[in-house]
């Protein structure tokens, strides 16, 4: 998947004024990419478009104007648009009220040691995570991922025979869900482009 370009930034001030319609369809888009797994857990599975939105949004907040602070952003959020044969997802571990966020995410620490599966025919993959510590050890409630596919693998993840669904095998924390036939179309979708 094409990676995002300084030109492909629209200017502050512009996106200002094209925020709302460009917002409208980036959360019709998501629909079609996200995947709540138990409770708490809940997949964004990214691609250019929503790259580009977090990065229009970062400017936004930030009213960044400076060309090298732009690119910056750039560099940092294309690390979630998926290569050839990758998926990526932002993981949002999800937790509503305050007294809680410390101890749930103290629990699900080693989270991301070969404990979440993307599965599909006999395949399962476990992903890389992108800066996936706190400096102490922590996790945070954002975890960034790339499920890495060989040839094979995209092969039977393409075939609309095979079921496909994300477990989580924690300790504290165990889910799976069957991925929606609307989502596993976007990521299909995804994984068919060079």
């Amino acid at each position: 998947m094409k990676k995002i370009e300084l030109k492909d930034i629209i200017p502050y001030n512009d996106y200002l004024k094209v925020r709302k319609e460009f917002q409208q369809k980036i959360i019709k888009l998501k629909k079609n990419r996200r995947v709540q797994v138990g409770d708490n857990i809940t997949f964004v599975f990214e691609n250019r478009e929503t790259v580009l939105y977090q990065i229009q949004e970062m400017i936004r907040l930030e009213k960044m104007t400076d060309e090298k602070l732009i690119q910056q952003e750039i560099d940092v959020f294309n690390k979630l648009i998926p290569d050839e044969n990758e998926l990526c997802a932002t993981i949002l571990i999800e937790i509503f009220e305050r007294q809680f966020i410390k101890p749930i995410l103290n629990s699900l620490v080693g989270i991301q040691d070969n404990k979440i599966f993307l599965k599909f025919a006999d395949e399962s993959i476990t992903p890389i995570f992108i800066d996936e510590n706190l400096p102490d050890g922590r996790i945070s409630a954002v975890l960034y991922a790339r499920f890495k596919f060989n040839s094979n693998q995209v092969e039977k993840f393409l075939n609309p025979k095979n079921l496909v669904t994300i477990e989580i095998n924690h300790p504290n924390y165990k889910a799976e869900t069957i991925i929606p036939e609307n989502v596993r179309l976007s990521l299909m979708e995804d994984l068919r482009q060079k």
